[in-house]
């Protein structure tokens, strides 16, 4: 049973009476975030003010307590909220990889279908990018430079192999009929500093040009640029006509038998909280647009990805 459907079946419960008073005094103790993250990094910062910020509009005064997880790709903390009471008290702050890519290879001790989407926040804009003083400065010129020679042009991931920027950037290439290469890397300060030395000749992440940065993309696959004029000129996949393209989105989950009246209530307080400054403060200093979505629209953007997903990662071979 898909996301999407899952939450409308239990909205309609909701309302038929099914679950009467489960929201009654909801919530009874503090809110508990996992972030699978490392403390520190962009999504980090966005869980701890988006959660500074909802507390003000939870009922009964609790509070909301981030707890950082990390480790195995972010499936540890994924991991962990599975296991926990679905009472609604514990939800997770994540971006896409872990919920719909890692699940798919059946390594995790988690489904997608384990988790019900509760509101999306935000979506984290990636091109394929080059050095700011590389020979190659548009689509045009990238596209007649890898048909010219192909196999050459190497472009790095921070996920790894079968990581989400590495299946956006092959669907891309199957449908423009290049040949590209990649290399796979643990994390983004690697690749950016590999970039940057001349080992490989492009990367496939969020670039940096409005902070004065040295990575200039070449094209977004994703349908959100980062707000800033210096990208006008730089086309998407959309823009291009092109079906390859990716949502790298960011918000939270929770457990999939959290009742659904619980759901609207932690929903409502998240999306409040994108109001408040601190949380617009972080918009504006990363660039990033708010991108809302509440539990069946957010349902349907995750149920979209892991179907995209799948087609791919059968496609390249990464699983059967």
């Amino acid at each position: 049973m898909t996301l999407r459907l899952k939450t409308t079946l239990a909205a309609l419960a909701v309302t038929l009476g099914a679950a009467p008073l489960a929201a009654e005094g909801f919530p009874e103790k503090p809110i508990e975030v996992i972030v699978p993250y490392g403390a520190g990094g962009l999504t980090d910062a966005f869980a701890r003010a988006i959660a500074r910020a909802a507390e003000e509009h939870l009922p009964n005064q609790q509070k909301i307590v981030v707890v950082n997880k990390p480790g195995g790709g972010a499936t540890i903390g994924l991991t962990a909220a599975v296991n926990e009471d679905p009472d609604g008290h514990t939800v997770v702050f994540l971006t896409a990889s872990p919920l719909v890519i890692q699940p798919l290879y059946g390594k995790t001790q988690y489904a997608v279908d384990d988790f019900q989407a509760i509101t999306r926040l935000y979506d984290i804009p990636a091109s394929i990018n080059v050095r700011s003083d590389s020979e190659i400065e548009t689509y045009d010129q990238w596209i007649e430079w890898v048909k010219a020679n192909p196999g050459d042009f190497t472009y790095g991931t921070s996920g790894g192999t079968g990581s989400g920027g590495h299946i956006a950037t092959e669907e891309l290439a199957a449908e423009l009929g290049i040949d590209i290469r990649h290399i796979p890397f643990e994390g983004s300060a690697q690749l950016t500093t590999s970039l940057m030395g001349g080992q490989i000749m492009g990367t496939n992440q969020l670039p940096d040009l409005h902070r004065d940065g040295e990575i200039r993309p070449i094209v977004f696959l994703t349908p959100t640029k980062p707000a800033n004029e210096v990208y006008d000129d730089i086309p998407t996949t959309a823009e291009l006509g092109l079906d390859a393209q990716v949502v790298f989105f960011s918000g939270i989950v929770g457990h999939k038998d959290i009742p659904a009246d619980r759901v609207a209530i932690l929903d409502s307080a998240f999306e409040a909280a994108m109001g408040s400054p601190d949380v617009q403060d972080l918009f504006a200093k990363y660039q990033l647009t708010p991108a809302y979505a509440g539990p069946e629209a957010f349902g349907e953007i995750i149920d979209n990805a892991v179907a995209r997903n799948s087609k791919t990662m059968k496609r390249l071979g990464l699983i059967d």
